[in-house]
C-alpha cells in the first residue's frame, strides 16, 4: 500500500475522497463547499437521517464530475471532541466502504480538531490499514483481490509532522495485522514450532533478539508446567524469549499465552465452536506484534517479549486431572481441570521473566470465559498486584482506545485455589473465575509488579469499523506499545 501526505488541498483526482463529520452542530466550511457542489446532497442525507454521523456509519455518492474525485465518502465521528480513537474507527469504516466500491486510490481530508497533525495522521493511517486488511485464506480459487493500492492524507498545516504520523500509524497497524494474521491461521499451519519460527523471522526483519527453547531445553530448565500442557500433542511446546535492548536500566516484560489450539485436553471442550480455539494464541501473537512495533519505534526502555507456546490435546500421553506439575521457579500446581491450561503455561513464562530481571511484568491471555460474562466483548479485564503498574496500564489503554477495566484482588480469593497436594491448584471453580485465574498467574511473579490482561472477550469479535469480518482484532498491541513508550 502506497501512503503519502498531500501538501495541496486541490489534489483530489482519485477514486474516492473521504471526509469526516461529527454529530450535531454545523458542517465544517470545507464540507459545506463540497455540499454546495453536490447541490446539498450531504446536508439532505443528514437531515433525512439517511446518514447518521456516528462512529461506524458512512454515506457515499458518485460525484458525476462535480468533484475531481469519482466518489465522495462521508464517515461519522460521533459527538465532539474528536479523539484519535474516533478518527481511527471512522477511517477504518470509510476504507471498508472504499474497498466495497472497488476504489484503487483514496484521499482522506483530515477534519479540524484540537489534535496534533502527527496524532491525526497516525490515527487515519492506522485505521485505514486495519480497515483494509483481510486474511487471504486457503480457497481453491483466490478471492477477488482488493483494488485499493494508494492512500493519501491531506488537510495538515505541517507536512513534516503529518509524515511522521504516517510512519507511526503504519508501524502500529502492521503490528496489529501480523497479530491478526497469525490468529486467523489454522493450528495445522501454526503449531508451536511454526509460531516460534514466526518470531525468529520477525526478529531478523526488525532487529530484535530471539531465543527459542525446545522441549529438550525446557526439560533442562525445569519448565514442567509448559511441558505438562504440551505433552498430549505430537507438536511439542516452545518458550520464545524476544529482547529489545534500549540500553536502559529498567526492563518491561510482556508475556503472552500461545495455545495454538485448545481442545481442553482430557477435560474436553464441547464440540460446538471449538474451531475458534485456534485463536487461543492471541496473547502471544500480541506480544510478538508489539515487539515488532517497539523495535521500529525505539522507546528508551528495555523490553522482553515472552511467548509460552503449546497445543493442548487429549491423548494417551496428555496431562490429566489430578496430576501435579512443577513450574520453573519450583512452585507446584495441582491440575484439577486440564482446560485451565493457560495459567499453567504462563507460570513458566512469568517466572522466567522474573529470572531475567524484569522490573514490570504485563501478561495477556485469552484466559477465561468468565471475562466475557463480566465485561462482554467491550473491554478486557485487568488483575494487578501493584497499583502503580495498574494505573500505567489503564492510562496506556485509554490513550490507545482499548478499553480495560480493573477487577479487585481480595485476600479471601487466595483461599479458593489452595491445594492439599501442591502449592496451588489450577482451577478453583466458577466463583470469581477471572480474578482467581489472574491471581494464580501472579503467584509466579513473586514481588515483581505484575498485571494480567484477560482478552478472551476482545481478542476476536464480530465485524466492526476495524474488523471487516468476524475474527482476530490484534487487541493489546496498541496498549503494549503505548505502555512501553510511557514507561520510557
Amino acid at each position: 500500500m502506497h501512503i503519502s501526505v498531500e501538501t495541496s488541498s486541490d489534489i483530489r483526482a482519485v477514486d474516492a475522497l473521504i471526509v469526516f463529520v461529527t454529530s450535531g452542530g454545523s458542517l465544517p466550511k470545507t464540507i459545506q463547499n463540497l455540499d454546495g457542489l453536490l447541490d446539498g446532497a450531504i446536508s439532505r442525507a443528514i437531515e433525512s437521517k439517511e446518514f447518521k454521523p456516528t462512529v461506524g456509519n458512512t454515506w457515499s455518492t458518485l460525484t458525476l464530475g462535480r468533484l475531481a474525485a469519482k466518489r465522495l465518502i462521508v464517515s461519522g465521528l460521533g459527538s465532539e471532541p474528536i479523539t484519535t480513537g474516533s478518527l481511527r474507527n471512522a477511517a477504518g469504516q470509510a476504507t471498508q466502504a472504499a474497498k466495497a466500491a472497488h476504489a484503487s486510490s483514496v484521499v482522506f481530508d483530515a477534519p479540524p480538531s484540537p489534535l496534533s497533525d502527527r496524532d491525526v495522521s497516525a490515527a487515519l493511517v492506522e485505521g485505514a490499514l486495519l480497515g483494509a486488511w483481510n486474511f487471504s485464506g486457503y480457497h481453491q480459487e483466490d478471492p477477488e483481490p482488493s483494488t485499493l493500492s494508494r492512500i493519501a492524507i491531506a488537510g495538515f498545516s505541517s507536512a513534516q509532522e503529518a509524515t511522521a504520523g504516517v510512519e507511526i500509524g503504519r508501524v502500529i497497524a502492521e503490528a496489529q495485522n501480523l497479530t491478526r494474521e497469525l490468529g486467523w491461521r489454522p493450528s495445522s499451519a501454526l503449531y508451536p514450532e511454526k509460531l516460534a519460527d514466526e518470531a525468529i523471522a520477525a526478529g531478523k526483519q526488525f532487529g530484535f533478539e530471539v531465543e527459542v527453547f525446545d522441549e529438550v531445553k525446557l526439560q533442562e530448565l525445569g519448565m514442567g508446567a509448559l511441558l505438562g500442557v504440551g505433552q498430549g500433542s505430537v507438536f511439542p511446546p516452545r518458550l520464545v524469549v524476544m529482547r529489545y535492548n534500549a540500553g536502559n536500566t529498567r526492563t518491561l516484560a510482556l508475556v503472552g499465552k500461545g495455545i495454538t489450539f485448545d481442545s481442553g485436553g482430557i477435560s474436553l471442550k464441547p464440540g460446538a465452536g471449538m474451531e475458534e480455539m485456534k485463536y487461543d494464541m492471541l496473547g502471544a501473537s500480541a506480544v510478538l506484534g508489539s515487539m515488532c512495533a517497539i523495535a521500529q519505534l525505539k522507546p528508551a526502555i528495555n523490553v522482553l517479549g515472552i511467548m509460552a507456546i503449546a497445543q493442548n490435546m487429549p491423548s494417551g500421553s496428555a496431562y490429566k486431572p489430578g496430576d501435579v506439575v512443577r513450574a520453573f521457579n519450583g512452585k507446584t500446581i495441582e491440575v484439577t481441570n486440564t482446560d485451565a491450561e493457560g495459567r499453567v503455561v504462563l507460570s513458566d513464562g512469568v517466572s522466567y521473566a522474573v529470572h531475567l530481571g524484569a522490573d514490570w511484568i504485563v501478561e495477556a491471555s485469552t484466559l477465561t470465559g468468565a471475562a466475557i460474562v463480566v465485561l462482554g466483548h467491550q473491554a478486557s479485564c485487568l488483575v494487578a498486584t501493584n497499583d502503580d503498574l495498574a494505573n500505567h496500564v489503564l492510562k496506556a489503554s485509554e490513550e490507545a482506545s482499548e478499553r480495560v477495566w480493573r477487577l479487585p484482588i481480595y485476600p479471601e480469593y487466595r483461599e479458593l485455589y489452595k491445594s492439599d497436594v501442591a502449592d496451588i491448584k489450577n482451577s478453583p471453580g466458577r466463583d470469581a473465575g477471572t480474578i482467581t485465574a489472574g491471581m494464580i498467574i501472579s503467584e509466579f511473579a513473586g514481588t515483581v509488579p505484575f498485571a494480567h490482561l484477560d482478552i478472551a472477550g476482545t481478542a476476536w469479535t464480530k465485524p466492526g469499523p476495524l474488523n471487516a469480518k468476524f475474527g482476530a482484532t490484534g487487541v493489546m498491541v496498541r496498549t503494549f506499545v503505548t505502555l512501553a513508550q510511557n514507561l520510557a
